[in-house]
């Protein structure tokens, strides 16, 4: 069985940041455009003793200023909003970066792998564990997750998927965090099934 990721919350400090580091590129690279489109005397005039009230003059500044408003405008507002919607584009619930992270159960083990991740539990081996989660992150907002633990003296994984009302009766609820995978529900309540079949505890799901 092989799921792929519905939302990668940890990947929201990490979009924060590459925000930042957009904003500050594209403004820096607009200062540094901006200067050189700036005002220039013109060639056929001594820039010394050219005469501010000229035409050649009043031509070049209006031209510098048209230039640096283009320069502001695309290069130091509009380029850098647009790549920073195709970021969160990127990183919303059930997007390109999600999709990336794959959650994958083969006969022994469970296992979890892609975006910086990479680790696998045998199943056998590990101390099962379910509660609820109240999580916030960021733009994505406040949910609540059902999690999944499965942990043994040297491996831990922890998957989550979007609570339900009925999970409060029978399982308690923790702090905030905001540090774990999410998949499909349908896909947890499945994956969590087959786990506990193969571990001969199917009565529990």
């Amino acid at each position: 069985m092989r799921f792929a990721a519905a939302i990668d919350p940890p990947a929201e400090t990490k979009r924060q940041a590459w925000t930042l580091l957009i904003w500050l590129v594209f403004l820096g690279a607009a200062v540094v455009v901006g200067a050189g489109v700036g005002t220039h005397a013109p060639e056929a005039l001594d820039s010394v003793s050219a005469d501010s009230s000229s035409f050649e003059v009043q031509t070049e500044v209006h031209r510098s200023r048209t230039a640096r408003f283009k320069v502001a405008a695309l290069l130091g507002l509009l380029a850098p909003a647009l790549v920073t919607l195709a970021l969160g584009f990127r990183h919303r619930r059930n997007g390109a970066h999600a999709r990336g992270i794959a959650v994958e159960l083969t006969e022994t083990e469970l296992r979890i792998w892609g975006r910086g991740y990479g680790s696998r539990v045998a199943i056998r081996d590990a101390t099962v564990q379910e509660r609820l989660v109240d999580v916030y992150a960021g733009r994505l907002g406040a949910w609540r997750q059902i999690r999944l633990s499965l942990r043994t003296r040297s491996q831990t994984i922890e998957l989550a998927a979007p609570a339900r009302a009925e999970d409060e009766h029978r399982l308690r609820v923790d702090g905030g965090e905001a540090d774990c995978v999410e998949i499909a529900r349908e896909d947890y309540d499945g994956l969590k099934g087959e786990i506990l079949l193969r571990r001969g505890e199917a009565g529990r799901a």
